[in-house]
C-alpha cells in the first residue's frame, strides 16, 4: 500500500490510511451524493438495449456500494464484485438477495457467465499499468457468454490529465460535514491524493488517501479489447461524458 503522511497544525485528529477508499467506505455515498446514479443506469440500460437487447444476466465489476446495480437490477438479473469488503457490507444491505463476491478484476473467477459485464466509474483506472489493464478485461471478458457484452467507462484521457490541478467538495449529511480537496500529481499516467476534513459530534478528523491510477489512450482500450478476442464500439459521451466501450463476444 500507499501512504500520505502529511500533518497541519489545525487543531484536527490526523488519521493516516492506505491507498483507494478502504478507510473512508462508509464516507464514500455522502461524497458522491451528487451523483446521478438512477440516470446513468437508465442511459446504461438504453446503449446495452441497442446491443443486446435480450441480455437478462449482468455482472458488475468493481461495483462498490452498488449504486448502479441498485438501478440496473430493476432490468437485470445482477452480480456484483469488489475488492473492498466494507463497501460490499454497504451494498449488501443496499441490493439484498444480489449475489455479491470479493475479488479483485484482474482474477477473480466466478465459474459462470454473463450476457452482460460492466466495470463503470473509471474503475478500470486502479489497473494503473497497460499490463494490468489488458489482464482485467481478458478476465471480465471470459466471464461473458457468447453474444454477450463487456462495458467499461474509462478514466480520464491523457490530455486531460492537468498536472497540479485542485479539485474541493462539500458534503453536509444530518450528523457530519465531510470535505475532501483532490491534487493531480505528477506521475506517469496518474496519481491522485484525497485530503478529508470529516467533522461530527466527536470532532473534527483528517484523513490522506493516495490513490494509485492510470490513464490509457483510446488506442490501448481498443487494442485491449480486440486481444480479448472482442469486437469494440465507442460511444463517446458514455454515462458521464467521459465515454464507454463496448466489446461483443463472439
Amino acid at each position: 500500500p500507499f501512504f500520505v503522511i502529511t500533518a497541519f497544525d489545525t487543531g484536527c485528529r490526523v488519521d493516516y490510511y492506505s491507498s483507494m477508499f478502504t478507510k473512508t467506505a462508509k464516507h464514500y455515498d455522502a461524497v458522491y451524493s451528487n451523483k446521478d446514479y438512477e440516470a446513468e443506469a437508465g442511459r446504461l440500460i438504453a446503449l446495452l438495449k441497442q446491443r443486446i437487447p435480450l441480455a437478462k444476466t449482468l455482472l458488475d465489476v468493481a461495483c462498490g456500494t452498488c449504486r448502479h446495480l441498485e438501478h440496473l437490477s430493476t432490468r437485470y438479473e445482477c452480480c456484483g464484485v469488489d475488492l473492498d469488503d466494507e463497501m460490499l457490507a454497504i451494498g449488501r444491505d443496499r441490493v439484498p438477495g444480489t449475489a455479491l463476491h470479493t475479488g479483485d478484476m484482474l482474477d477473480f473467477k466466478l465459474g459462470k457467465q454473463f450476457d452482460v459485464v460492466t466495470c463503470l466509474f473509471s474503475s478500470i483506472g486502479y489497473t494503473r499499468t497497460i499490463e494490468n489493464m489488458e489482464r482485467a478485461i481478458t478476465n471480465m471478458a471470459s466471464h461473458l457468454r457468447p453474444g454477450g457484452v463487456l462495458a467499461i467507462e474509462p478514466w480520464i484521457t491523457p490530455e486531460s490529465w492537468l498536472v497540479g490541478k485542485i479539485h474541493s467538495s462539500t458534503t453536509e449529511i444530518d450528523d457530519f460535514i465531510i470535505t475532501r480537496m483532490t491534487v493531480a500529481e505528477p506521475v506517469e499516467r496518474g496519481r491522485v491524493v484525497f485530503e478529508y476534513l470529516i467533522g461530527d459530534s466527536n470532532g473534527i478528523s483528517r484523513v490522506s488517501e493516495t490513490h494509485e491510477m492510470g490513464w490509457f489512450t483510446h488506442h490501448e482500450y481498443v487494442s485491449a479489447l480486440e486481444n480479448a478476442g472482442l469486437a469494440v464500439d465507442h460511444d463517446k459521451n458514455g454515462l458521464s461524458g467521459r465515454g464507454m466501450y463496448f466489446g461483443r463476444k463472439s
